[in-house]
């Protein structure tokens, strides 16, 4: 048994450990149960592991509400084998073509507007590449899911309860990365009832610079800097429960610039283990 496919199994047992101990509402539940309880969730362990790969397609709608204006539709695409990812959504459009991560277990690389320009959300995933070497970004729509082995990546996790999110109560996550993280906050949020994962946020606070007097310095405020990921419409394919919706927002909140967009992808088909070129995990 190799250390990913015995991670999901030791998670699968402490589910059923948890289940006399803890009620899907209890506010005392540790950790390691929420994690047992999600894999639960998507699978068997034996299914789980069977998924070698995973290649999802779909239709993506962008909308920008704040920044600049318009909407724009086209392809989306999402490549995984083990923990190597590829994340993309095209556009005919030559000043906005799309965006496009990848992780090849070695380094991230992200997609450019123009040679030397990146969008706003594509600088963001640059600058913390820890949200695709971890395997958060796309949630369990890859199977570099960062829950799938919390042993082998050995994040710091703490449980807060539950949260309001949007009217609903969900429970709350916070996931600390071993290294690379930097003052990056990430928050994954699982259904009280199901422990399904519906969204995942990635917060940053960028603190105000000091101005050179201290009457300047109080016009300053901190910048805020948040991507944000739904996950919806759960289905079955071969045995495993996943999103077939999926949509992501990016936000700025800052002393000169304000942005907000968001991306949902739709009519979503999921295969598994069909063969991938190792090529596709390097953006050229």
């Amino acid at each position: 048994m190799n250390n990913r496919v015995g991670a999901v199994h030791t998670a699968c047992c402490l589910f059923l450990l948890s289940l006399g101990t803890a009620g899907a509402k209890d506010a005392k539940l540790k950790p390691e149960e929420v994690v047992a309880r999600h894999l639960a969730a998507i699978g068997s362990p034996q299914a789980i592991a069977a998924a070698k790969s995973r290649a999802l397609s779909g239709s993506a709608l962008a909308t920008f509400r704040l920044g600049s204006q318009g909407q724009m539709s086209g392809p989306a695409n999402i490549v995984s084998e083990g923990r190597r990812a590829r994340i993309g959504i095209r556009f005919q459009s030559l000043d906005y073509p799309g965006e496009q991560f990848a992780y090849d277990e070695d380094r991230v690389t992200v997609g450019m507007l123009r040679p030397g320009q990146r969008s706003n959300l594509g600088s963001f995933v640059y600058h913390h590449d820890s949200l695709m070497k971890e395997g958060l970004l796309g949630g369990e729509l890859t199977t570099a899911w960062a829950l799938l082995d919390v042993a082998g990546r050995a994040p710091k996790l703490d449980y807060s309860g539950m949260k309001k999110i949007e009217g609903k109560q969900l429970h709350e996550l916070k996931y600390r990365a071993r290294k690379g993280a930097g003052d990056l906050q990430i928050s994954l949020y699982f259904e009280p009832e199901t422990f399904r994962h519906v969204m995942s946020q990635y917060r940053l606070v960028q603190p105000a610079a000091m101005a050179s007097t201290p009457a300047a310095s109080s016009g300053q405020r901190d910048s805020f800097y948040t991507l944000s990921e739904w996950f919806g419409d759960f289905r079955e394919v071969d045995g495993l429960t996943l999103p077939h919706s999926y949509k992501f927002t990016y936000t700025i909140e800052g002393q000169n610039s304000t942005y907000l967009a968001d991306w949902v992808v739709s009519d979503v088909k999921i295969v598994h283990n069909a063969p991938v070129d190792a090529r596709v995990f390097v953006i050229q």
